[in-house]
């Protein structure tokens, strides 16, 4: 993994699985999100454009440190929106939006991660090999949906490939009280799989004030172990 510190030491803050999860993406004219993202931040683009991410997946077996077993807290469905940014040459992410069923995980990661987490409804189902997921948020302010099928395991993506530059990202960039955060996560690099996209809905992306044409660029994954490590400034960039 290219460009990044060295691996926290400290405990991690929560270890989970990243399940049958889809990445669907789009190319945006990086003067589109220039204005959407904090100015501490740097886009990062590929082959001059930046891009913009449907994730959907299940968190799975979640442990939070210090935290017990609760209902509904240990696995959940979610669905993010995302760019990739840049900051003091350490590449991450930025979520215009992550919503979640669990309504524990919606206010932890607003406390905590500072992140911008809805409590949605969900719906998902498996059937004759392809995935079903739609959303709905309880405000009633965006909804989406993305049906896909997975294809068979590709190459490992080397550094430099759009692959990797969409799905190898090791830090998380979020504002808390005003101030710059990074979150660091550990996991094994992904296994990719084909996919092929089915019917879509983009009002989550729409939501984050971002239209989108065409369709996306397509990868899927049956998940990764993570490990999850507290926010820090941004600015410790050895953490």
């Amino acid at each position: 993994m290219p460009d990044l510190p060295e691996l926290p030491t400290r405990t991690p803050a929560v270890v989970m699985t990243w399940a049958d999860i889809a990445f669907a993406h789009w190319r945006v004219s990086p003067e589109i999100l220039r204005s959407l993202i904090p100015s501490e931040l740097e886009l990062d683009t590929h082959d001059g454009a930046a891009w913009i991410g449907l994730i959907p997946f299940e968190m799975r077996d979640c442990d939070f440190r210090g935290v017990p077993t609760l209902p509904g807290l240990g696995t959940f469905l979610e669905c993010n929106v995302r760019t990739y940014v840049r900051h003091r040459g350490v590449p991450g992410v930025w979520f215009f939006s992550l919503d979640a069923e669990s309504r524990l995980a919606v206010i932890g990661g607003r406390v905590v991660w500072g992140l911008n987490y809805r409590l949605a409804r969900f719906h998902r189902e498996r059937a004759g090999g392809t995935f079903h997921y739609g959303l709905s948020r309880h405000r009633g302010d965006g909804e989406g949906r993305l049906d896909w099928t997975p294809g068979p395991p590709i190459p490992r993506p080397a550094p430099g490939s759009l692959e990797h530059f969409l799905v190898e990202r090791y830090h998380l960039y979020s504002m808390r009280r005003g101030r710059l955060i990074r979150g660091r996560v550990d996991h094994p690099p992904w296994d990719l799989r084909s996919a092929t996209a089915g019917r879509i809905d983009t009002g989550l992306v729409r939501a984050a004030g971002i239209e989108v044409e065409g369709a996306p660029v397509m990868h899927c994954s049956d998940g990764v172990r993570v490990k999850g490590f507290s926010p820090v400034p941004a600015s410790r960039a050895t953490d």
